[in-house]
């Protein structure tokens, strides 16, 4: 397998990869897949592709090559003082 065909997998691996970070609902988990991501972005960095210098940079940067955006999380927390059980703040 030349260069080509290497940088092209791992790409297509890490949109997929990036999919996935966007909609997890666990942050431990979510953090596992940025540090995949992290892996695979060094990857590409080695054989030669142009990325920035950070993943996180490519994430802000938008666009279709773009990772994944942080988004604020709902507050998963119950507010006993606000108004009893099983309330979410």
């Amino acid at each position: 397998m030349n260069t080509e065909t290497y940088i092209a997998r791992i790409s297509d691996i890490r949109a997929k990869l990036i999919a996935i970070i966007e909609d997890c609902e666990y942050p431990q988990i979510e953090a596992m897949l940025r540090n995949a991501d992290m892996e695979l972005h060094w990857a590409l960095w080695n054989l030669g592709a142009a990325v920035a210098l950070r993943p996180e940079a490519e994430y802000q940067a938008g666009g279709a090559e773009a990772g994944p955006r942080r988004r604020r999380r709902p507050d998963r927390a119950v507010d006993r003082q606000a108004g009893g059980e099983g309330r979410r703040r």
